[in-house]
């Protein structure tokens, strides 16, 4: 009897994982979604309302979800603070801390980043560049993300059954 519900609780918790990572991934594309819909708000701040950065930062931060509303809300007000730091430098260390515990990969965060080193150009017409530049580089990543996201569930819930039947098994 006890063998049985062991069993039965190990596939629970072998399938429930498998879920877990699926979800993971759900939520990596939610984010990438997200970062794109922020790089369109920056364009359209910077490039039509000629915003300055730490202004559209504010101005974006009630647009987007969490952590993108911390994290803008953060640049906005370090930059107010004007204690000299470069706006770059800001951005880096607000991505840093406000990304620690996201879905969001390392060369995803590597794209956030990026954006960072044409912030703080006071050429509008630059910065509208570096943000197409960086959204095209997202959209493709979007696109890649999406057409292995089917493969990859179906890959690590069958990994995620047939390891705990393999568990089961083994142990009975």
């Amino acid at each position: 009897m006890f063998r049985l519900v062991g069993a039965v609780m190990l596939l629970f918790g072998t399938g429930g994982y498998s879920v877990c990572c699926c979800r993971d991934m759900h939520r990596r594309l939610h984010c990438l979604y997200e970062m794109k819909r922020m790089f369109e708000i920056f364009y359209s701040q910077i490039g039509y309302c000629a915003a300055d950065f730490p202004e559209t930062c504010k101005m974006a931060e009630c647009y987007m979800e969490s952590p993108f509303s911390e994290m803008l809300h953060a640049v906005s007000e370090e930059a107010e603070k004007n204690t000299g730091k470069p706006i770059p430098r800001i951005w880096e260390e607000q991505v840093e801390s406000c990304f620690l515990q996201s879905a969001l990969k390392k060369e995803d965060k590597a794209l956030l980043m990026e954006l960072s080193r044409s912030l703080g150009c006071a050429d509008k017409e630059l910065q509208k560049q570096a943000i197409n530049n960086q959204s095209a580089a997202l959209c493709a990543k979007i696109q890649k993300t999406e057409t292995h996201m089917a493969e990859r569930e179906k890959m690590v819930m069958s990994l995620g059954i047939m390891g705990g039947l393999l568990l089961v098994i083994i142990l009975l």
